[in-house]
């Protein structure tokens, strides 16, 4: 009986470790994969990075700082 206890303690402690290892490798492999995140599309980067966009940017963001209002902005224009 005791033999019985001791094999079923060392097939649960084997399976906790084994389940233990998976958890850290998918973790690894999550942490490590090469993704890139985009916080800006590829058109607005190229406008942010034109100082003469970049200024008139600046402007309708301040704009609308003034009138709480996208629909007075001009940013269709501008983009």
């Amino acid at each position: 009986m005791e033999n019985n206890k001791s094999a079923i303690e060392n097939i649960l402690a084997l399976a906790g470790l084994l389940a233990l290892v998976a958890i850290v490798v998918r973790a690894y492999k999550s942490v490590s994969s090469e993704t890139e995140t985009h916080v800006i599309s590829e058109d607005g980067l190229k406008a942010i990075q034109d100082p003469e966009t970049a200024d008139k940017l600046r402007e309708a963001v301040d704009q609308y700082h003034d009138t709480g209002d996208w629909n007075k902005t001009k940013l269709e224009s501008i983009l």
